[in-house]
């Protein structure tokens, strides 16, 4: 399946104002029951989201994009980069530290809590590192998402099964079923 081909014109001409305005995209892909977790992309282009997204062959996906630069803080960690983090995330709100590496590698969390004393702990262990932080806005509930649908885009497409054993085990009774397929 390519799920670029799910994303409509509307969907790609609001993609790329979002990207004008903030030169990049945030995007989470996570596989349902893959047994794993999400990735996060940050996207600079259309082509750098169809490519990410054309390559993903999992069975489902649930997708969220932003509009708004997430994880804003980005640097090596270090004091100050921490101290400004403790000023610009409130205690108490969801917040993530990201690995900050070149796209097309998936970052990967370093660390999410939603106090100052666990920010603080999971700090300590990235010292020297290139991270990105933020407000966590993945882990809100679903009523977020729908609250704020100006700005994210969420596309799911889930299946309560992958394979069908009849034709797992004789797929050239099902042969003349190969002309529906593009």
């Amino acid at each position: 399946m390519n799920y670029f081909d799910l994303l409509s014109m509307h969907d790609l001409a609001m993609f790329s104002d979002w990207l004008q305005a903030t030169n990049e995209l945030c995007v989470e892909v996570y596989h349902p029951h893959s047994g794993g977790g999400a990735g996060i992309y940050f996207v600079h282009t259309l082509e750098d989201l169809k490519t990410l997204l054309v390559q993903d062959t999992w069975p489902e996906i649930a997708l969220t994009i932003f509009r708004d630069v997430q994880f804003p803080l980005r640097g090596i960690a270090d004091d100050q980069l921490l101290q400004k983090a403790l000023q610009q995330i409130p205690d108490g709100e969801l917040y993530a530290i990201i690995s900050l590496d070149p796209y097309p590698t998936v970052r990967v969390y370093q660390g999410e809590g939603k106090s100052h004393a666990e920010l603080r702990r999971d700090f300590v262990d990235k010292i020297g590192d290139e991270v990105a932080i933020g407000l966590n806005l993945l882990e809100n509930d679903a009523k977020w998402f729908y609250t704020h649908n100006s700005e994210v885009f969420r596309l799911s497409l889930t299946r309560n099964r992958n394979s069908y054993e009849n034709y797992k085990n004789h797929p050239e009774r099902y042969q003349f079923l190969e002309v529906l397929r593009p």
